[in-house]
């Protein structure tokens, strides 16, 4: 047979727009207006007691108990759950946004797809539903039905957000196309050294398509009522800055009685940190992925101790070696040891950044050297709105607290 040159060429273009839209990240194929009208209009902090079953109470007295508990004493807004008609009115009652567990028994989302799809299609548009859960763990080679779950999901529902996760960052791009791109490590279980190394990763895989991020978060990182609520909000405020828009809290059974609602030590201290951040969460999420993540160089580590140094070499934090700031940028490090998340709003151009503590039990001053002409405000999360920083020698500045983070606009 011979060869047809036209065919051939048309071939080999094709390939090289391929190659090329691979290479720059374009994917023609994302719906971008449907992608940000799903999105969350809140930072979601979830409450989970377990998946894949239905482990919450089933009787609405108790499931009504739970979410007064859980909401007005744990500051969380979102609950995960096989969805009922009954949960959903009590979700409304206590305005807390439902994840929807598509791993539960008779809407599976592989397992039932025609339940899963009714379900789904009746749910379009309800303001009560956050999310839907479709995946919590290791997949080993199952990764192409984990994507093809996405799939469907956005197709049989396309007005509300879809979160699948996996360990640390293994196999992360299956689940690009998942509007919560999530994962977990526990890593003050598993090892800090690795929290930046998993929130990058997660980070790039999101900005495939313009996802955000997802976290399953420990909730016993310390010791109760001492330094646990410090390292829960460490996890916290260096996870916004790479991109986290969801935190799912490991687990109810955990830091409360399940059948009595009373939080115990390790629940009050997370509630401290929902608290903290809850002024924030319609204000984080407005905020694009991160387009860069630059980082100060550290001699404090996160458990406030001395960082060996060497003479003439930059130490940075683990996972952030490569993230120092570029000597062109427009934002230059002067004082404090911090990480920062560069973002624009979703609608809008102006720059916004968002700076957290490297350190977990100390204060930073932090203080930011600026080479062209800016207006800085940062969030004040008592009035919700944003205050004027002031600058002196083309310089501006302001305190972070101990694990602490801050929203820091330019008009």
């Amino acid at each position: 047979m011979k060869a047809n040159p036209c065919r051939a060429f048309l071939c080999l273009a094709g390939c090289l727009i391929a190659f090329a839209s691979a290479a720059t990240g374009a994917d023609p194929s994302v719906d971008k207006s449907a992608q940000a009208k799903r999105r969350p209009k809140a930072y979601l902090a979830i409450f989970i007691n377990g998946y894949a079953g239905d482990p919450m109470p089933t009787e609405p007295a108790e499931f009504d108990k739970l979410l007064k508990t859980i909401t007005s004493e744990g500051r969380f807004n979102a609950v995960l759950c096989k969805y009922t008609p009954q949960r959903e009115v009590l979700c409304k009652k206590h305005k807390v946004l439902m994840m929807v567990d598509l791993l539960a028994d008779g809407v599976h989302v592989y397992r039932n797809p025609r339940e899963c799809e009714a379900l789904l299609k009746k749910l379009r548009g309800n303001k009560t539903i956050a999310a839907y859960h479709l995946w919590s763990d290791r997949f080993g080679k199952t990764g192409a039905g984990r994507a093809r779950d996405i799939n469907n999901v956005h197709k049989w529902d396309p007005t509300h957000a879809t979160w699948s996760g996996t360990y640390k960052n293994y196999s992360l791009g299956h689940l690009a196309r998942s509007d919560f791109v999530s994962y977990y490590d526990f890593s003050w279980k598993r090892g800090p050294h690795k929290n930046f190394v998993n929130l990058l990763s997660a980070w790039k895989a999101a900005a495939e398509h313009g996802n955000r991020l997802g976290r399953y978060c420990e909730t016993d990182a310390g010791l109760p009522g001492k330094g646990n609520h410090n390292r829960l909000m460490y996890i916290q405020t260096t996870s916004i800055a790479c991109g986290l828009r969801a935190a799912m809290w490991h687990i109810g059974s955990r830091i409360m009685n399940m059948r009595t609602f009373e939080f115990n030590q390790y629940g009050k201290d997370l509630a401290k940190v929902n608290a903290w951040i809850e002024p924030m969460r319609a204000e984080i999420a407005k905020i694009g992925l991160p387009k860069a993540i630059y980082s100060t160089p550290w001699t404090t580590d996160w458990n406030h101790r001395p960082v060996p140094q060497t003479e003439g070499k930059i130490v940075m934090p683990p996972g952030l070696e490569k993230n120092g700031f570029p000597k062109d940028f427009w934002i230059q490090p002067a004082g404090g040891e911090f990480v920062m998340g560069v973002s624009k709003y979703d609608s809008g151009d102006k720059d916004v950044l968002f700076i957290a503590n490297h350190d977990a039990y100390g204060a930073q001053d932090v203080k930011l050297k600026l080479t062209k002409p800016a207006k800085p405000h940062i969030f004040n999360r008592k009035t919700g709105k944003y205050d004027p920083l002031p600058i002196a020698g083309g310089a501006t500045s302001f305190k972070l607290e101990p694990a602490g983070g801050a929203i820091v606009l330019f008009k």
